[in-house]
């Protein structure tokens, strides 16, 4: 794989992440940026002792994005989902629970075209 590449997959990929924001991004955040320095450092440190701790930061990092995810996909997954999605879903929930139909939700997520407005507005000079 050459530089060019790797360069235009790690842009992708934090694209990604800035642009869905749910509750894991802090710790995603961090690991992107602080797993890949500490492993830098790691490899140009002198001291033994330097090395390990730089290489278990890494590690940890890593470890703690994964566990935090897990901990979240079996105890509240809503969680791992996008803003838009869960504040979505929150109106709907808030729309059915005030006794609507499937159609007012419908209507809701329609938008109105200046067409169909037109449309409308010939109709009713005829009537």
């Amino acid at each position: 794989m050459k530089l060019d590449d790797l360069v235009k997959t790690a842009t992708a990929r934090v694209e990604t992440v800035r642009v869905v924001r749910t509750a894991i991004n802090p710790l995603l955040w961090l690991t992107g940026i602080g797993t890949p320095l500490a492993f830098v450092l790691a490899l140009l440190a002198g001291e033994t002792w330097f090395r390990t701790a730089m290489f278990s930061t890494g590690a940890l990092l890593l470890a703690a994005t994964i566990v935090a995810y897990f901990v979240l996909l079996f105890r509240d997954p809503d969680r791992l989902q996008s803003e838009e999605y869960r504040l979505r879903q929150r109106e709907l929930t808030m729309i059915f629970e005030k006794g609507a139909s499937l159609e007012v939700v419908d209507s809701a997520r329609e938008i109105p075209r200046i067409e169909s407005v037109r449309g409308e507005i010939e109709k009713g000079g005829e009537s």
